[in-house]
């Protein structure tokens, strides 16, 4: 059994692995609303939709906390300008990806942003990482890599004639690498944000950030749209269902992420995280009727094997 301190150390993982299935289950939702709307508008639903949801549960924990506004000073404001800018071009690049591969393969070449977050933040952010750390981080690895190459021997990764070597090294790998990038940076900025507004509350400091985030992201990227490309705000009322469902995904699944990284490290926030690459199998297998294959699932088992051992890390 946990004790209180050993379940508020810990409660980072569940609540980074129930973040990632939902980040699984809106990035599925996208791709399907992708085929119907502009790359840029179809990122802005995710912000647009999730920031009622967000707003309401910041009000729930500054009512449940009996806690107050913080002060934002210029450096806090500037991580989460940062933060929201890094996320908005990491999912439009995300969203091209769509276009260019199977939703599988896009989302696993992202991965790479396991080793991004950990060299990144170590040498420019307040990252400090364990023995173990890395450890449990170079397993997750080694899962994510068997199940890169289990989707390499498949069939579906190649397009018609297109040759192995252009899939491995044409867009869409220089797409990825560039999603991967800017999440890396959002999530490192995030992470930092939270940190200012210490010593309050995780959860107070987790529901501030995101809100704010979430908020300069449909408020400026609302404003670009509406000057480059207002035909979206017309197809928003055609896809109400769609955009209500990723909005809910997406609220929650910030949620968890911005509270894990108000507890841990980004980098471990974003290794443990990878478990998405598990959902987002399943979701292909199921939804988009993708082959799994039998590299993959010892990957995933990899890959499981390497969240548990984050228990270990201090």
């Amino acid at each position: 059994m946990f004790t209180n301190g050993e379940f508020v150390e810990f409660i980072w993982i569940p609540i980074s692995v129930f973040a990632a299935l939902m980040l699984a289950v809106r990035t599925a939702a996208q791709k399907t609303l992708s085929q119907s709307m502009s790359t840029m508008g179809t990122t802005y639903v995710r912000s647009l939709a999730a920031l009622p949801l967000i707003v309401a549960i910041l009000c729930g924990v500054l009512w449940f906390e009996g806690s107050s506004v913080p002060k934002f000073s210029v450096t806090y404001l500037s991580y989460t300008f940062g933060g929201a800018l890094a996320q908005v071009l990491a999912t439009a690049l995300l969203i091209r990806m769509f276009a260019l591969r199977s939703f599988a393969v896009g989302t696993m070449l992202i991965i790479t942003d396991i080793l991004m977050t950990a060299f990144i933040g170590t040498a420019l952010f307040s990252e400090q990482l364990s023995v173990a750390g890395w450890l449990a981080l170079l397993v997750v690895l080694l899962g994510v890599l068997l199940m890169l190459l289990g989707k390499v021997d498949s069939p579906s990764l190649v397009t018609g004639d297109e040759p192995l070597s252009l899939t491995i090294f044409g867009p869409v790998t220089q797409v990825a690498l560039s999603c991967a990038l800017m999440f890396t940076f959002s999530y490192l900025c995030i992470r930092e944000a939270t940190l200012i507004l210490q010593p309050g509350s995780f959860l107070w400091r987790g529901a501030w950030t995101v809100t704010l985030v979430i908020g300069m992201q449909t408020v400026f990227l609302g404003i670009w749209l509406a000057l480059k490309q207002p035909l979206v705000f017309k197809q928003l009322r055609d896809h109400r269902g769609l955009i209500a469902f990723i909005g809910i995904s997406s609220g929650l699944g910030s949620i968890g992420w911005f509270t894990a990284f108000a507890l841990q490290n980004a980098s471990y926030v974003r290794a443990v995280g990878q478990i998405e690459a598990v959902f987002t199998l399943t979701i292909s297998w199921l939804y988009f009727h993708e082959k799994i294959t039998r590299l993959e699932l010892a990957g995933m088992a990899v890959m499981v094997v390497g969240v548990l051992l984050f228990r270990t890390v201090q």
